[in-house]
């Protein structure tokens, strides 16, 4: 990095947690972040779609005088289409809360949570995949992303509509604990260090297959890859 040049991150990580990581930028450059709200995959595919997803824009250095700017067409450039403007500190704290809560740790916990629950009551593989992945993520999720959560609260049956009002309050307060003890973790860096203490050992990639493996063979992914390999389009290509 040389004087007058921009140092660009995807992430707040290392700068947020400088202490930790060691990250220390040069004094006489911009540093600029964009951080497309999505997977790899996803802000890839939307791109060659041409399409955009979300980013956030931070701005750590202005040494030009342009930073800013130069930080936005720089988001324009990997196609987000709405752009916020944040800090490195708050996007890596909400992103780190957002990946281990609803974005997928939660999420993959509620999943096995309502899975299991559904087996040990004597429903098939089948019906339990189907009534807590399928459901939500072939018809429900992608109506409450076009249209909203109460969108969709408006538009389901009357005895869905009675339920999730009625049963969403105690998810809610049975979670609040959970994600409060979560942004703490996160927010006090004991998050940052955990993840780069597992992910310097020598052995990260032996463990990593092996509890991916864990995963990838427990029951309800394995009726998951029955039950897309069921899917219309998927028997089309057959």
């Amino acid at each position: 990095m040389t004087s007058g040049k921009t140092l660009f991150f995807a992430h707040g990580f290392s700068i947020a947690f400088s202490g930790d990581t060691g990250v220390v930028p040069p004094s006489d450059v911009d540093v600029v972040l964009v951080a497309p709200k999505g997977s790899g995959t996803t802000v890839r595919s939307l791109f060659l779609d041409g399409r955009g997803i979300n980013a956030s824009v931070a701005v750590h250095q202005d040494v030009s005088g342009k930073a800013t700017e130069r930080a936005y067409a720089l988001a324009a450039g990997v196609g987000a289409g709405y752009m916020y403007g944040t800090t490195f500190e708050k996007e890596c704290v909400s992103d780190l809360v957002g990946e281990r809560g609803s974005l997928m740790g939660a999420v993959a916990g509620l999943f096995h949570a309502q899975y299991d629950e559904l087996r040990a009551r004597g429903h098939s593989p089948s019906e339990a995949f189907n009534e807590t992945v399928e459901e939500a993520t072939q018809s429900l999720y992608p109506l409450i992303g076009k249209n909203g959560m109460d969108w969709m609260f408006a538009a389901c049956s009357t005895t869905a509509q009675r339920g999730a009002l009625d049963w969403a309050p105690k998810f809610q307060q049975a979670l609040a604990p959970v994600i409060k003890e979560l942004y703490d973790e996160v927010a006090n860096g004991n998050e940052a260090r955990r993840t780069l203490d597992a992910n310097s050992r020598s052995d990260y990639r032996a463990h990593l297959e092996k509890e991916l493996q864990a995963m990838r063979e427990s029951e309800i992914w394995r009726a998951g890859r029955m039950v897309r390999s069921l899917r219309p389009e998927n028997l089309d290509e057959k």
